[in-house]
């Protein structure tokens, strides 16, 4: 008899990759202007977020949420480099095993709103599970059943001539890190907001009112638009090539979280 994948540990459902994806860390004395500058290297890729470090042990992450909460509550020039990663980190930090149930792994998201998680490795350090990388689950084992499984969920949009600050804070009132461009297929994430206030407004150093600019200077990632008929499995692949994964039916939208959900009550083949 089939175990639904729930049942399984995790290193079972991810026999080939469990440790495959390596923390990348932060010091917790290094300062968000820093966390900005390397996260959009790594948001909605299969690290997601920066584990903070005190004397090379993990104590927090740092991700979109907290840069994005940071800047709503003040973007003067040289906050983002005053503030320290250990004064803003979130300290609820999953650690997991290889030997955990991922019905475990689910449940902690759940609870935290923050699918990430680091698990022990070989190397004496630390690998980590995204919801991203969950997707490998589906193209691992063969689920047929199809995409229109997932429940529909209101799709949370902006419009074109919202500020940034607007947009932020549609984002945290939703708890979403997606929005979608009202009558589109095209929507901003924490991503793409943070890789511009990095690169092209260097992290407020220059006192510009980022916050007061309309969403028109963002150059937005395009949802897919898929059929119903999609299966699991195949809806996993589609995802795992695209930058942003984010799926369209139907008006409704489909994240990797959604998928982790819709994995996590299969059975396996």
């Amino acid at each position: 008899m089939n175990l639904f994948l729930k049942d399984k540990s995790l290193e079972e459902i991810l026999p080939e990759s469990i440790f495959s994806t390596p923390a990348v860390s932060i010091r917790i004395e290094d300062t968000l202007g820093d966390a900005a500058s390397l996260l959009p290297h790594h948001l909605e890729t299969l690290t997601d977020s920066l584990v903070a470090t005190s004397n090379d042990k993990p104590v927090g992450i740092v991700g979109g949420i907290e840069v994005l909460e940071g800047i709503l509550k003040d973007q003067t020039a040289g906050f983002l480099d005053k503030t320290k990663i250990g004064d803003v980190m979130n300290k609820k930090i999953i650690s997991m095993n290889s030997k955990n149930k991922f019905s475990e792994l689910v449940d902690q998201w759940s609870q935290t709103r923050r699918a990430f998680a680091i698990i022990p490795n070989q190397y004496h350090g630390y690998s980590v599970i995204s919801a991203r990388k969950i997707l490998e689950v589906g193209t691992f084992f063969k689920i047929n059943t199809t995409i229109s499984i997932i429940p529909s969920k209101k799709i949370i949009t902006f419009h074109k001539e919202d500020t940034v600050k607007q947009i932020i804070q549609r984002m945290f009132d939703n708890k979403t890190r997606k929005l979608v461009l009202e009558g589109t297929s095209s929507f901003i994430n924490d991503r793409i907001i943070i890789q511009k206030l990095a690169r092209e407004f260097n992290c407020l150093r220059n006192g510009e009112d980022f916050l007061g600019m309309n969403s028109d200077i963002f150059s937005l990632e395009q949802a897919k638009n898929v059929s119903n008929n999609l299966t699991i499995s195949e809806a996993c692949k589609i995802m795992q090539d695209m930058k942003s994964p984010y799926l369209m039916i139907d008006g409704k939208v489909i994240s990797p979280w959604d998928m982790v959900l819709a994995l996590s009550s299969e059975k396996s083949s």
